[in-house]
């Protein structure tokens, strides 16, 4: 008998062991295993918890410093539930949300604020047009996710202090505010000014895997040469410098418009 009980306790304290070490299992011993799936990205001075950490430094696969992160991720995951909040701080992008998976299994992102200051990416987003400056924020409410493509998405953007750095000067464009939105995989997008700036912008987008399509129309407000200059680089302007831009790719170039 006592060897039972002695059995018994042996087994009750390693099974105690055991969750307690689930339950504070340091983020430092997980990190190899998450790594492995980052693709190159490496975590470093990795502290906390699993379920409540941080590292301190992300590098890119070209050991660039990317920034650092912080992760709340509820114990409900060892139920096979996922609730996990990201917050992320870079030099070139800040962003914060939060992961789970709906009944189908898909990745749910909601709350999600994104931040970034666009002349930091001037050397990977630089064409003939410029490189955009101004600060690019997004707020995104609900986005799920389906074979890495939002099937479902409610959201706004804007782009503070617009304007395109070219070889001869900044291009002043104004504030611009975008509205998103999507159902059954067709994003749908609509883009105004604030109504103050130098350029006037009104229109709107379509995206799906089988294609995209955007009509936008840009009017200058002022006589300001460079930004009217800028615009006839676009196409060909009407006489009152207004540029009607209509882009199409894939199947969405031969889809009539969606009423909305």
């Amino acid at each position: 008998m006592k060897r039972s009980r002695a059995a018994w306790l042996s087994v009750a304290i390693v099974l105690l062991l055991v969750v307690l070490l689930v339950l504070f299992l340091p983020a430092r011993w997980a990190a190899p295993f998450v790594q492995s799936r980052l693709h190159g990205v490496r975590l470093e001075r990795v502290h906390g918890l699993v379920w409540d950490g941080a590292a301190e430094q992300l590098r890119g696969p070209d050991g660039r410093s990317l920034g650092a992160v912080h992760w709340r991720l509820s114990r409900r995951a060892l139920w096979g539930r996922l609730d996990l909040q990201l917050a992320f701080d870079g030099p070139m992008l800040a962003a914060r949300g939060r992961l789970q998976r709906d009944a189908q299994g898909r990745p749910v992102w909601s709350d999600v604020a994104l931040r970034s200051d666009l002349a930091t990416w001037a050397p990977r987003l630089d064409t003939s047009l410029g490189s955009p400056q101004g600060t690019l924020t997004a707020t995104l409410q609900r986005v799920v996710l389906q074979a890495n493509w939002p099937v479902e998405l409610d959201g706004r953007a804007q782009w503070g202090d617009a304007a395109m750095q070219t070889p001869a000067q900044a291009v002043g464009l104004g504030d611009w505010v975008m509205t998103l939105d999507g159902a059954n995989g067709v994003l749908h997008g609509e883009l105004h000014d604030q109504g103050k700036g130098p350029l006037h912008v009104e229109g709107q987008w379509q995206a799906s895997p089988l294609g995209w399509r955007l009509d936008l129309l840009l009017q200058p407000r002022t006589a300001d040469p460079a930004l009217r200059r800028w615009l006839a680089r676009l196409g060909r302007p009407d006489a009152d410098g207004s540029v009607h831009l209509h882009r199409r790719n894939g199947l969405a170039a031969a889809t009539p418009e969606t009423t909305r």
